[in-house]
């Protein structure tokens, strides 16, 4: 039997909106203190050379990550905010994501292999690529929480998870004594696989799960995906991965670490407006669906205001506290002072993500996802002229800037394009 959300007045979706994003946020902070402490041990017992190779597994896991991931947390939320408590929705989902996963995961590990790579990095990639598949996994079950504002429950999961992630590299750094082997990437798995198990546990305690398999609802879930998995693929290409490849590309190992080190503070800085968004996204659905759109228009300024504030915050507060903060979550060793402006310009990346989200979710949320997704490509021709443009510079300094530059326009360019959609969405 489908079940519907009512149709909350502003006031009360908003205290709902702000209940989960806050939930979000106190399970983020706890995260990032757990993290902190994972980081400080791994950057502190690394080799900047060391860690840039760490960094280098990681990241290679995570651009297959990227085209695996096929939109499936985005479509879980928006489907089951019209049906909460849908198992079917639930269950083929899941699936999709782990056979998703699978497939992309085993090409990365195959891919390793037929290039010789070494064994250390053939088998850190396998134990990273087992833990992002348990952690795709584990998005499904945030999804149904999340359209049933009961991230409460994935929060907490989540962060246990983490913790026991954090007692096992503990452990591998006392018995293992060097983590240039990359066994703490089987922590990152333990940690995975917790987080799982009691997401799907408290996935069950809200709704009965009929573990039964319908292909073709697969497929039609698969197929209206794909929009949002090509969207999320290009986005992180001129976002995160070319720049990263081209860093790793231009820069000495020791030199990449320090640019990963800020690369990764900044995109967790991003997820802000992700946990928002997420948290706004079913009462969008709703309030669209429903055709109240002033409603949903009061709730998209008024979330609008709330990310350019944040986001102002974001560049001025951690422009003055990067290096410090840098220092404090690893090593006074990554701050470079030649390369004092890539904190600062990440930075304002970060910031600007939180534009892009903004207007993507709400698209997301309106069904123009293809409109979208075919504007993504105007992005990354307009960032992939100044990453071509960094060939050409000899200067390494204009060269970071160059690629840093590149990434900032496509996303500022999307944020301008899915501002102007949205206003006409709202006049129409």
């Amino acid at each position: 039997m489908k079940m519907t959300l009512p149709n909350y007045n502003l006031s009360l979706l908003g205290k709902k909106i702000a209940f989960s994003t806050m939930v979000q946020y106190a399970g983020k902070i706890l995260q990032i203190v757990i993290a902190m402490i994972s980081l400080k041990l791994i950057s502190n017992f690394l080799t900047q050379e060391g860690y840039g190779v760490y960094a280098s597994i990681t990241e290679y896991v995570l651009f297959f990550s990227t085209v695996a991931n096929l939109g499936i947390f985005g479509n879980v939320v928006k489907n089951m905010a019209d049906s909460p408590n849908d198992t079917v929705i639930f269950v083929n989902a899941l699936f999709v994501r782990a056979i998703s996963g699978l497939f992309f995961f085993i090409i990365a590990i195959g891919i390793c292999i037929l290039n010789g790579s070494g064994e250390m990095f053939i088998i850190g990639t396998a134990l990273f690529c087992s833990a992002i598949l348990f952690d795709f996994m584990t998005s499904v079950c945030d999804g149904m929480l999340q359209a049933n504002y009961l991230m409460g429950r994935a929060t907490m999961a989540l962060v246990i998870g983490r913790l026991i992630q954090v007692a096992a590299l503990f452990w591998v750094v006392k018995n293992v004594g060097s983590l240039e082997q990359f066994w703490i990437l089987g922590a990152t798995l333990l940690g995975s696989f917790f987080t799982f198990g009691l997401s799907l546990f408290l996935v069950a305690q809200k709704m009965q799960i009929s573990w039964q398999i319908q292909w073709a609802k697969m497929v039609i879930f698969f197929k209206k995906s794909l929009p949002y998995g090509v969207i999320f693929v290009i986005n992180n290409l001129y976002f995160r991965f070319i720049p990263g490849y081209l860093a790793y590309h231009f820069l000495s190992n020791a030199h990449f670490a320090s640019f990963n080190i800020s690369f990764r503070i900044s995109q967790v800085l991003s997820l802000a407006s992700t946990f928002l968004m997420f948290s706004a996204l079913p009462g969008l659905r709703e309030y669209i669906s429903g055709k109240h759109c002033e409603k949903a228009k009061k709730l998209f300024l008024y979330l609008q205001k709330l990310l350019l504030g944040g986001g102002i915050a974001l560049v001025v507060i951690g422009s003055i506290a990067g290096p410090y903060v840098i220092t404090l979550l690893t090593h006074a060793k990554y701050n470079l002072s030649g390369f004092w402006f890539m904190f600062p310009l990440m930075l304002i990346l970060a910031a600007i993500s939180y534009g892009y989200d903004l207007v993507f979710l709400s698209l997301f949320a309106a069904g123009k996802d293809v409109w979208f997704m075919w504007r993504e490509f105007i992005g990354l021709a307009i960032s992939c002229i100044f990453f071509i443009a960094s060939f050409f510079i000899e200067d390494m300094t204009q060269k970071m800037i160059l690629i840093l530059l590149g990434a900032i326009a496509g996303e500022a360019i999307m944020v301008i394009l899915g501002t102007i959609k949205m206003k006409k969405f709202f006049q129409s």
